[in-house]
């Protein structure tokens, strides 16, 4: 009978462990009939159990048998690191497969894709032979690895469909993002596109490869992508943010404010985003919330331009603090003319309101933290 996957990995490993060979390869046999692309998938624990036990089995098996299982997994695009990664140091497993794919044409690639041979279209990505119709339909029809072994390869040559194609694909995928940005068939309408998916700190990689009008037309774009992207944060609930691990990822430089202040207000996580906007500016929390209590939008106002905060993470904060308050938030539009509009002097005034708040005698107060740098804007 096949152990659950809900059971401890280490007792299910341990019953394997007494099983003769042809059983163990029938238990692979059973695992797999309950996995499919017409199946429900599997939680990631639930795949993280798998892979343990998948990548125990397959180091005994005949080739003829490896080369199945290799096959069938790979046709079921979960995520299982560590059986793949048994199977990419299997030389001649990689060997066996190499041999049915002399010439990478590109019908045969596409063929492989409808039957989810996967396992055979990463090996293919990895040639230096690659023709640029090959390269094309494995940026069609290959799954996430083989595109991202297929971006890697530095003697692929991208034709402008085959990159828009990993463009497109890369929407999810941040390892493909970051080899994207790097590859020197990157052009301006590819970057545009990039931008409004990438995180912040390869943006400016992105920016390096474009002029100044570029950039700013990206930036632009990005922007304006935002409120969208957090209605869709907030209608998949897709996005967990614990308050700490933010202010830790942005600390460490792996988040950027941007970043965060975007999680904080999709998630309507008031005090979290002003307390790190008040961190960065070196105000302290007690008076952030005597200004949160009055009700006014101006003192944040003042915080989010002083740190150059994108203008529609800011309207998405207020309707946030809004929400907050019980009260209906203003209109964007005009927000987003009062936030242009703020002048230096204004932002001045604001911000020492907020100091001089600080420096009312406390009993006990702590020391206030050392500011966070302020982000520079790319470009």
């Amino acid at each position: 009978m096949l152990p659950s996957l809900e059971n401890p990995v280490e007792q299910v490993l341990a019953a394997v462990e007494q099983l003769p060979p042809a059983a163990q390869q029938a238990l692979v046999t059973s695992v797999l009939g309950q996995f499919g692309p017409d199946r429900p998938r599997p939680s990631a624990k639930a795949q993280e159990r798998l892979d343990r036990i998948v990548a125990h089995l397959l180091p005994p098996m005949p080739i003829e048998r490896r080369v199945y299982f290799a096959r069938s997994f790979g046709a079921l695009d979960l995520d299982l690191p560590r059986t793949f990664a048994v199977i990419d140091k299997d030389e001649e497993l990689i060997a066996e497969i190499s041999l049915g794919h002399a010439t990478p044409e590109p019908a045969t690639i596409l063929n492989l894709g409808k039957q989810r041979r996967f396992i055979d279209t990463r090996v293919m990505a990895e040639r230096e032979d690659l023709s640029t119709e090959a390269a094309e339909a494995l940026a069609e029809a290959g799954d996430a690895r083989t595109v991202r072994t297929l971006t890697a390869n530095k003697f692929a040559k991208l034709s402008r469909k085959a990159f828009s194609r990993l463009v497109t694909r890369a929407s999810h995928d941040l390892n493909l993002q970051i080899q994207l940005c790097n590859r020197p068939e990157l052009e301006a309408e590819d970057a545009r596109r990039l931008a409004l998916v990438v995180p912040d700190h390869l943006k400016s990689t992105l920016y390096e490869r474009l002029d100044r009008e570029a950039v700013l037309e990206a930036q632009k774009i990005a922007s304006e992508a935002i409120p969208a992207k957090i209605r869709r944060m907030r209608l998949h609930q897709d996005s967990q943010a614990n308050a700490h691990e933010v202010r830790r990822d942005v600390k460490a430089g792996t988040k950027s404010l941007a970043e965060a202040l975007t999680l904080f207000a999709a998630t309507d996580q008031v005090m979290p985003a002003i307390e790190l906007l008040g961190a960065t500016l070196g105000i302290e929390r007690e008076a952030l919330i005597t200004a949160l209590a009055r009700g006014r939008v101006e003192p944040f106002e003042a915080m989010a331009r002083a740190v150059a905060l994108d203008e529609n993470i800011f309207v998405s904060l207020v309707s946030s603090f809004c929400r907050r308050w019980r009260k209906p938030a203003p209109d964007p539009r005009g927000l987003l003319r009062r936030y242009r509009a703020l002048t230096e002097k204004q932002i001045d005034e604001e911000l020492a309101l907020l100091r001089a708040t600080s420096r009312k005698p406390s009993l006990a107060r702590a020391q206030p933290s050392a500011p966070l740098p302020i982000p520079v804007p790319a470009g």
